[in-house]
């Protein structure tokens, strides 16, 4: 007998538990990344209201971590709303959603073009029951810098002395003019770099020594050249 009687103590404390799991989030913890060049980098955090009892509808949240650069900017929408000033520490807020009902929160780092690492903590909990759970969401953004050499944006041409022809390298996705000029700071041609590279005729020109130059943004390259 005290045997059967354990056995029903204890199923009704499982039943109590699962019951008390009311409501999932998905992912519950994740990463995310990209250049410091981005406005945002955001996660959506699928909640879900998976609860049996009737009137578990209205659910608390409050941020308990934010640790990121001081140029950063946090924001987070729950499942109802976006609200002002989320993204700090200590903000509360609270929202409904009915029984098999879901949706996101959203959590959003700007990192107004500088890199680093950031991380937030979000305590999610059920107003009826007091079940409990965390959101936790990494960021991480690098800068610009860092990815232009893993782009060997780098400018080169080959034969050099030429004779006819030059061939240009620079990657990149823009066009440029580039210009060529003599030794003694006179225009002799102009063409376009597209795609990243092009074949240049220079069968006209005289022998001598010339420069190649354009401009990409604030930064002028020029190299030298000579024509045999």
């Amino acid at each position: 007998m005290k045997r059967i009687f354990t056995i029903i103590i204890s199923v009704l404390v499982l039943s109590n538990f699962v019951t008390a799991q009311n409501f999932t989030l998905v992912p519950k913890s994740s990463k995310i990344q990209g250049a410091s060049t981005k406005n945002v980098i955001e996660k959506n955090v699928t909640f879900t209201n998976k609860s049996t009892e009737i009137g578990d509808t209205v659910f608390n949240y409050e941020v308990i971590e934010v640790s990121m650069p001081s140029a950063w900017v946090l924001a987070i929408c729950d499942p109802f709303t976006c609200l002002e000033g989320s993204g700090v520490v200590g903000f509360k807020s609270s929202f409904n959603k009915n029984r098999n009902d879901s949706g996101n929160f959203k959590i959003d780092f700007s990192p107004n073009g500088t890199p680093g690492n950031g991380t937030t903590r979000i305590v999610v909990k059920s107003a009826k029951t007091a079940y409990t759970d965390t959101i936790t969401v990494e960021g991480k953004v690098w800068g610009v810098a860092v990815k232009e050499v893993k782009q060997n944006k780098e400018f080169s041409f080959y034969p050099n002395p030429a004779k006819d022809e030059l061939f240009l390298k620079y990657f990149s996705k823009e066009s440029f003019q580039v210009e060529i000029y003599n030794i003694l700071g006179s225009k002799v041609k102009t063409f376009t770099l597209s795609g990243g590279q092009v074949n240049v005729n220079i069968e006209e020109l005289s022998n001598g020594i010339y420069f190649l130059r354009f401009k990409d943004d604030e930064k002028v390259i020029s190299k030298t050249f000579t024509k045999n």
